[in-house]
């Protein structure tokens, strides 16, 4: 059995796939008689207080008993010829077999395929009110509309210490607060160990797969390296989507503030953000995070377009917009054709305007990024709702078609296109 690396989500923790772990599955129950004729149900395998789950989330609860798994390979059926599936041993207490693999650090659960092939890891991290938490929704509500456009294959994880806490529920809440409800999310509070959301990602061209781990962690996390230290999610991603909130640069808030517009949230500044993860990566040299792609996304562009000429934004004949000066959506969720020119010519109009001293008069924060990620390093203006909120949170939706207001994410696929195609070996279609 060939050696595979994992990375577990939970606890970032390394292992091989040889010494993980598998927690028995066994509900059944049997009825025993006492002396006096009562009768009463005891599990066959009962749970158990287990030292490594509840120190990771620091709790006092049973969960069911955990053992090395032992892996074989076993032959999968079928007509056509596939890979060999790993095989764990029977519990050693009540025979059932299981494929309920467990990190053999935090005893959480884990996917099985995560187990067979290994994980990348990529991460969306932002400060606070950047509009992170609408964005990984949003991300994720898009991958799942068209994944076949960009030749994929996308599965929610079903995997969490209870129902509730499992991918596949968590985005559903919230996609329906969203999408159906249309309301923003409330901002995240502050949590040691962050619930992850585990995302399979396969191109369909090459079966090369990876795992996009989102934690919704908030924002406050990122506001200095002692902090930083603590979200080692950050350390280990293979690359990092950075949420920087738009409406918090100078010359656009100010500029806004004069039209009465209000982003209903505390505005944070973003340099303080930058500041901390470039100096977080200035004092780890060892962890070489400028050599892994990072997108840096300003988030909430919808309204810099929308008011793109109070802000001195020059957009005319960029990517940005249709022949109607409206914020156009990526040309690839149509025909599945990545024009990376589309990409690049976004990037550099942020940059101009962040540049110009006229514009928005950010020069230094520019070429900090440039000098330390390089071709590693671009920017992206993505809108997760569409549209702003007002002082409760709705979302000023558009009309369709029909006439129906509906909440429309703009370019938020974006930022991923462009690392899964610089990490390589996803079969997407550029142009």
């Amino acid at each position: 059995m060939s050696k595979v690396n994992i990375l577990c989500p939970y606890c970032f923790e390394p292992f091989v796939r040889e010494a993980v772990r598998v927690q028995c599955v066994n509900n059944a129950e049997v009825q025993k008689v006492s002396e006096d004729g009562t009768i009463r149900k005891s599990p066959v395998c009962p749970s158990e207080e287990d030292e490594k789950y509840n120190n990771h989330w620091g709790s006092r609860v049973k969960i069911k008993y955990v053992y090395p798994a032992n892996l074989t390979r076993k032959e999968r059926g079928g007509l056509f010829s596939k890979p060999k599936e790993i095989q764990a041993k029977p519990c050693p207490r009540c025979g059932i077999l299981s494929q309920r693999f467990v990190c053999p650090h935090c005893h959480n659960w884990l996917p099985t395929e995560m187990i067979e092939k290994g994980s990348d890891i990529i991460s969306v991290v932002g400060g606070p009110a950047s509009g992170k938490s609408n964005y990984i929704v949003a991300l994720i509500h898009q991958l799942r509309k068209y994944q076949a456009k960009l030749g994929l294959s996308v599965t929610l994880q079903q995997v969490g210490r209870n129902e509730s806490e499992m991918t596949t529920n968590l985005f559903k809440e919230a996609e329906k607060t969203i999408f159906k409800q249309k309301e923003a999310l409330r901002k995240t509070q502050v949590t040691k160990n962050p619930i992850p959301w585990i995302i399979r990602l396969e191109s369909r061209m090459t079966r090369k797969a990876v795992y996009l781990v989102f934690y919704d962690t908030a924002g406050e996390v990122f506001k200095n390296i002692e902090k930083m230290r603590d979200a080692l999610y950050y350390q280990h991603s293979k690359a990092v989507i950075v949420a920087f909130d738009t409406l918090a640069i100078p010359k656009i808030k100010k500029v806004l503030e004069k039209k009465n517009i209000d982003s209903n949230d505390e505005a944070y500044d973003y340099k303080e953000m930058w500041d901390t993860i470039q100096n977080f990566s200035q004092q780890h040299r060892d962890y070489k995070l400028t050599s892994r792609p990072y997108a840096f996304v300003f988030t909430k562009f919808d309204t810099v377009i929308d008011n793109y000429e109070d802000l001195d934004f020059r957009i005319e004949g960029s990517s940005f917009i249709d022949d109607e000066g409206n914020f156009k959506n990526s040309s690839y969720i149509k025909d599945g054709v990545v024009k990376m020119d589309e990409l690049k010519d976004c990037s550099n109009t942020i940059a101009e305007a962040l540049r110009d001293p006229e514009i928005w008069d950010e020069e230094a924060f520019v070429t900090n990024i440039e000098k330390e990620w390089g071709d590693n390093g671009m920017f992206f203006g993505v809108s997760a709702l569409g549209g702003m909120t007002d002082g409760v949170g709705n979302i000023q939706t558009k009309k369709n078609e029909d006439g129906e207001g509906v909440v429309t994410p703009i370019k938020v696929l974006d930022p991923l296109v462009w690392i899964l195609w610089k990490l390589g070996g996803f079969g997407i279609n550029i142009k």
